[in-house]
């Protein structure tokens, strides 16, 4: 009788034990897997430009820390639209989307939907054969 209810024991214990295993583990990598997305301000750590805050830059330092900032004069080449500065206005009414009046590049011209008539010169042929090589 004592044996029964021992056996029925771990019986039991083992799934509980089993049990709150698997909802720990669930949990576990639940959170490990959940990002917390905080976004560093001016003078910050950072990685990647994504680290930081809306329209801070990930700059490197000469100490080869990087950190974020909105001075893009270390920037070399063009900087990128996201990276400006906050608009005072709290930006255009188009989502963001640049109005063409400064730093545009140049438009091809429009497709005005009629056929190319610009043909490349027709192939003449083989090149000639010098006659030296024989």
């Amino acid at each position: 009788m004592k044996r029964l209810r021992l056996v029925r024991l771990v019986s039991v214990s083992r799934g509980l034990a089993l049990g709150l295993t698997a909802t720990l583990a669930v949990l576990v990598v639940g959170s490990a897997c959940t990002a917390i997305v905080t976004r560093v301000g001016p003078g910050g750590e950072c990685f990647v430009a994504t680290d930081c805050a809306p329209g801070l830059i990930c700059i490197e330092q000469a100490d080869k820390t990087r950190v974020c900032s909105d001075d893009l004069s270390r920037v070399a080449g063009r900087a990128p639209p996201e990276a400006g500065p906050e608009e005072q206005d709290g930006g255009d009414a188009e989502g963001g989307v640049p109005d063409g009046s400064a730093g545009d590049v140049t438009q091809p011209p429009p497709d005005t939907g009629l056929p190319d008539t610009n043909q490349p010169p027709p192939d003449t042929g083989a090149p000639p054969q010098d006659a030296g090589e024989d």
